[in-house]
Formats: structure tokens, C-alpha cells, sequence
């Protein structure tokens, strides 16, 4: 869409708030990317090297660095594991100089259908930086390495997002956007989730032409979203920002309204598309609204996606939309098109976390840029009441009768939620 821009922002960086390009890159204009893996057989590594050469290519200036071993040198013989890569480890007192960056890459392993134990450790250690919310608002991506096909390949990746969502960092997966990841040609790793390469059982097998080429393809992607989404902006932008939820009692409507009041706080022109409570069928298809909907999302900057859980996801109602959504899939209408969700649930623990966490498959083969909102409200910490909202998004508890309403700190998160995503999207639209 186009937008006029005027004087770009200088804003001071502020813990818990989104953050700005890195102030190294203010400095000489250049993206800095720092690129974490860990690597136990050379796999990751060799993508690695690709998504770098992508990143360059893209215009980024990265840093290399490998993650610690937390194995012994003696199990890892055993495990005939070869030396490690000659690139810098990053040890735990240098944990402190990753604000520094405007963006991220991780590549790791799977273990078991997620991350392994070493990157784990990893993220582990970056306590401190979550306290201070020094990397909300900064976009990262990733890639893995499996043993077998269907081992862990979207898996490794979704569970991973646990770890971006509590730092409020924005998840930028690869979607479709490359077409090598539809080829059926031949048995090839990747997903819409990220590079990905199979090692085989015994870690035999090593990544393939078309895997490396995917890898180098998800680097110069991340190149141009990290660059949308870390630049200044347009400071007199008007982002059009649609909100799109399902109610079945009236608790989602309600937090909705909140988004809306938050998001047209910080400057966005919201539109607002309530679904109806019934599916209807035609020529064999489901639909919820009218095609001429969905033909009119590619128009919008970003976009709220509300629902109540169904059994820890989302609804069969806001299924049905994304499933009419497939023609703009086909065309890769909706990637890199900035996405944010909210819900509500009958229970404490009953899917305040899941239906975010599950709604971002759809995100996802979209290549929509997840944006949680992490601890940028400091009313998600309270123990002082019961409330929903999660790093996810806010939230509300509905009570098993839904005769619960929607407290003043769940509105009040939503509202937050509704501003904190409206700059976030100010940034992506030049």
C-alpha cells in the first residue's frame, strides 16, 4: 500500500517497548544480523553458511556465532562427532552485547521434535535480557536439521517459537515465498517454517543442492523483512490495519474493541470484520464471508486475528476463514504482512497460550510475521488478580458458563496490545 512518509523517527530505545534498529546500524545505515547455531555433525553449519551468503547478499552485515558445547569432548567422540566449526563461540558473558543487533537467525538441530539441550542452554541464559525486554520488538528467524523425514522438521521450529513469543520477538518464517519448498521433484528438507535439511538416522546424509539453495533463499528473505521491520518507518503513517474475530458470547467482541481503541490510539485506520457464527456451503466449498473479503486483505498493513478457543484452538468459525484464504496463498498475497491474535477461554490453562501458539501454523504457510506483544504490558506479570493474557496476546477467561466478563486488566492488556502492534506495523510500511 502506499503511504507518504515524512521526517523518519528518532525515538530513544526503552526496555519493554519495541525496539528500534540497533544503534550500531543507526551509526552506518547497514542491517546487523547475528547469525546463532549450534552444530553437532556439520549439518546446521552447512546451512548456515547459506543463509549467510543470503543475508550478504541482501545487503546485511552478519556475525557468526556457534552456541557453547555442554557435552563432554569425551562423549562427543564416542558420539563421532567432528571438531566444531572455526567460528566464534558465544560465550555467556557475551549474552549482553545482543541488543546490539537489529536482528536474528538461529539454526539448531532437532532433538526428540525441538531444539536441542545445547541451544537450549543457550536461550536459557538470556534471562537478563527478558527482564529488561531488550529484545521485544526484534525480528529473528530459524532453520534445523532433522534425522528423518517427519522427525521434527515443523515441529523443531513451532516449539522454538515458545522462545521468541516470552522475548516478544517477531517470528519471520520463509512461507512459500520460495518455490523450491512446493518441489516434489525429490525428497528435500524445508518447510514454510524454515531451512531445514535431512541428515539422516546416522547423520550420513548431507544437505542437498536444492536444501542449501532454500537455506540461501530463507537468508536474502530475512535480509528484506528484517530491513522492513527494524527501519524507522514512516513517521506520519497511517497503517490500515484490519480486525478480524469470531464471538460466539460476546467476550472476543469485547477485547476487540479494546485492540481497535489502542491500535487507532497510535494512528492506524481499523477496520473491523466481525465473522457470523455460521458456516455456509456452496459448489461444495465452506465460507464464512463473502469472497470479496478476502480478495480485499492484500489492502491492509497488518492484521488482528480473534477467537475463542475451541478445545485449545482456534474455532471451526475463524478455521473456515483462513481455509478461504487459499487463492491468496497460491499467490503469496499475505507474506510478510505483520499478524497479531487475541482469544478468549472458559478455563485458567484452557488453550490462553495454545490457540495463539496453534493459529501460527496459519500465519505461517501464509509467511505472515508473527507479532506477540512478549511482557511489553507489565500487567501480563500480575499476580495480583485473576486475568488472562499471555506473551502470546491478550486474553480473557470466559468461565466454563461464560458468564465471566472481560476484567478491567484484560481490557486494559488489550488495549496495550492494540497500540504496541500499531507501531510495530508504522515501521514495516515505507
Amino acid at each position: 500500500m502506499g503511504h507518504a512518509c515524512s521526517k523518519k523517527s528518532t525515538a530513544e530505545i526503552k526496555p519493554n517497548q519495541p525496539a528500534q534498529a540497533g544503534g550500531a546500524a543507526a551509526a552506518d545505515g547497514k542491517l546487523k544480523v547475528a547469525l546463532i547455531y549450534y552444530t553437532m555433525y556439520g549439518h546446521v553449519k552447512t546451512l548456515a553458511d547459506e543463509v549467510k551468503s543470503g543475508l550478504e547478499a541482501g545487503g546485511a552485515e552478519v556475525t557468526m556465532y556457534q552456541v557453547p558445547e555442554i557435552l563432554p569432548e569425551e562423549v562427543l567422540k564416542k558420539m563421532g562427532a567432528p571438531p566444531k566449526p572455526a567460528d566464534a563461540v558465544l560465550e555467556h558473558g557475551m549474552i549482553d552485547s545482543l541488543p546490539d543487533f537489529d536482528a536474528f537467525v538461529f539454526g539448531f538441530p532437532t532433538r526428540f521434535g525441538m531444539m536441542c539441550s545445547q541451544f537450549k542452554s543457550f536461550i536459557d541464559g538470556t534471562g537478563g535480557l527478558w527482564m529488561g525486554g531488550k529484545l521485544a520488538g526484534k525480528p529473528a528467524s530459524i532453520f534445523t536439521s532433522t534425522g528423518t523425514q517427519g522427525g521434527g522438521v515443523e515441529t523443531t521450529i513451532l516449539t522454538a517459537v515458545t522462545q521468541l513469543t516470552h522475548h516478544g520477538m517477531l517470528f519471520v518464517p520463509m512461507g512459500y515465498s520460495s518455490q523450491d519448498v512446493l518441489s516434489m521433484g525429490e525428497m528435500h528438507g524445508a518447510s514454510p517454517y524454515g531451512a531445514h535439511a535431512f541428515a539422516g538416522p546416522d547423520g550420513s546424509r548431507q544437505p542437498s543442492a536444492l536444501e542449501k539453495k532454500i537455506a540461501a533463499h530463507q537468508g536474502s528473505h530475512c535480509a528484506a523483512m528484517f530491513k522492513k521491520f527494524t527501519g524507522a518507518g514512516c513517521a506520519g503513517a497511517k497503517p490500515k490495519i484490519a480486525i478480524i474475530f469470531f464471538s460466539a458470547y460476546g467476550h472476543v467482541k469485547t477485547l476487540s474493541e479494546s485492540v481497535k481503541k489502542g491500535s487507532e490510539s497510535s494512528g492506524a485506520e481499523v477496520t473491523v470484520i466481525e465473522l457470523p457464527g455460521k458456516i455456509t456451503t456452496a459448489d461444495g466449498k465452506n465460507s464464512v464471508v463473502d469472497q470479496s473479503v478476502i480478495d480485499s486483505l492484500p489492502d491492509y498493513d497488518g492484521f488482528f486475528f480473534g477467537s475463542p478457543t475451541r478445545f485449545g484452538m482456534m474455532s471451526s468459525i475463524m478455521k473456515t476463514f483462513f481455509d478461504q484464504t487459499a487463492s491468496l496463498w497460491m499467490a503469496g498475497k499475505l507474506v510478510g504482512k505483520p499478524v497479531s491474535f487475541f482469544t478468549s477461554t472458559g478455563t485458567q490453562g484452557g488453550g490462553t497460550e495454545t490457540t495463539a501458539m496453534t493459529a501460527l501454523t496459519q500465519f505461517t504457510h501464509h509467511g505472515m510475521v508473527f507479532v506477540p506483544i512478549g511482557y511489553t504490558a507489565q500487567e501480563v506479570l500480575s499476580m495480583d488478580e485473576l486475568h488472562g493474557g499471555s506473551p502470546w496476546g491478550a486474553s480473557t477467561f470466559a468461565a466454563a458458563d461464560g458468564s465471566r466478563q472481560p476484567s478491567a486488566l484484560e481490557l486494559k492488556i488489550a488495549t496495550h496490545q492494540g497500540s504496541y502492534f500499531t507501531n510495530i506495523v508504522k515501521k514495516s510500511i515505507a
